[in-house]
């Protein structure tokens, strides 16, 4: 995601010169967390076994593990020790928003490569037959092509049964959300694919609109979940945003795969629709970076966010999660 690792970056979006207001608690608080529970950015999660993989942005793809999802979580090493192959700029860039998926018996984490507010962005992608530093070899660039439709960050693999279609989603600001079917042959290179189709998904057309990136994809029951961050990410005191303008996770849904996606009201997500899942409460501010996982049996909801009452330099992000009920149909944090 579009963010900067240095303290009190300005993210551009209709700042206000106050101090942040601590807002009623419409939301519950986070679920308890122990050990390695800050400096987290974009986590995302994958269960081996008995043992919890937590992989995040910077550190070249800092990886933590823990027993279970409260904790203790443990910093573990980097995905990749000598950083990317990809050069975006050889001064400023950074490794954002690593996802991992399990195809057959590799496993893939893809990952942008960019810097704060450019189009110029990657994305790469590296294996391994196991989840530990030191174990995954980094491939480069995936081979998406450049547009100035969409932004080249933010992958995200689904697929939703174990001989079933992959598709990748990607994007951030422009034009928002893009979703690609992807080649089960070769996961390493998207040339190869031979020109698949690349359909927007999800975008934000209001005047003066707020970033919608992040995007992941999640099947409940019969329904295709596409979940999103909207708002700005990374700013600070005395320049924050307008209140509810800040971070907050959105969902939309769909009967397919591949769309389209509307929102609880029925308006549809490439003109400007999503449903609130997630927004600022009590000292939960700008929650975002999300990714959602069924946990013993349950759909968990995993995201980033600062707690005013700290700070909100980048090492005071913190990791958090909730559970979703989704008995309405829609994602309630619980």
């Amino acid at each position: 995601m579009i963010r900067s690792i240095l303290v009190g970056v300005l993210c551009g979006i209709s700042a206000i010169t106050a101090s942040p207001v601590l807002r009623k608690r419409d939301f519950p608080d986070p679920e308890p967390c122990t050990g390695n529970c800050s400096w987290i950015h974009d986590p995302n999660i994958y269960k081996d076994s008995n043992t919890y993989y937590r992989f995040s942005t910077s550190g070249n793809i800092a990886i933590a593990t823990a027993p279970s999802l409260t904790g203790p979580w443990e910093y573990k090493g980097a995905l990749l020790d000598n950083g990317t192959k990809i050069i975006v700029d050889p001064h400023g860039q950074d490794i954002w928003a690593p996802n991992i998926a399990k195809i057959g018996d590799m496993f893939y984490a893809y990952y942008s490569v960019s810097t704060m507010g450019s189009q110029a962005s990657q994305i790469g992608v590296a294996t391994s037959s196991k989840l530990d530093p030191g174990t995954w070899i980094d491939h480069g660039s995936f081979g998406l092509p450049h547009s100035q439709n969409y932004n080249l960050i933010d992958p995200a693999i689904f697929q939703d049964s174990d001989n079933g279609p992959l598709f990748l989603t990607f994007g951030s600001y422009w034009n928002g959300i893009y979703q690609t079917p992807l080649e089960t042959t070769d996961l390493i290179s998207y040339s190869s694919g031979g020109g698949a189709s690349l359909t927007n998904i999800v975008r934000n057309t209001t005047v003066g609109m707020d970033v919608v990136e992040g995007a992941i994809m999640f099947k409940w029951q019969t329904k295709y979940y596409v979940f999103f961050s909207a708002g700005n990410c990374c700013a600070a005191p005395p320049n924050l945003p307008a209140p509810g303008r800040e971070y907050r996770v959105m969902v939309c849904r769909a009967d397919q795969v591949t769309g389209p996606f509307k929102d609880k009201d029925g308006k549809d997500c490439l003109e400007s629709g999503g449903t609130l899942v997630l927004g600022s409460h009590g000292d939960v501010y700008a929650p975002g970076g999300q990714g959602v996982m069924v946990d013993e049996g349950k759909p968990v909801m995993y995201y980033h966010y600062v707690k005013p009452s700290v700070g909100y330099a980048a090492d005071q992000f913190f990791f958090g999660f909730n559970y979703l009920d989704f008995s309405s149909g829609w994602p309630v944090v619980v």
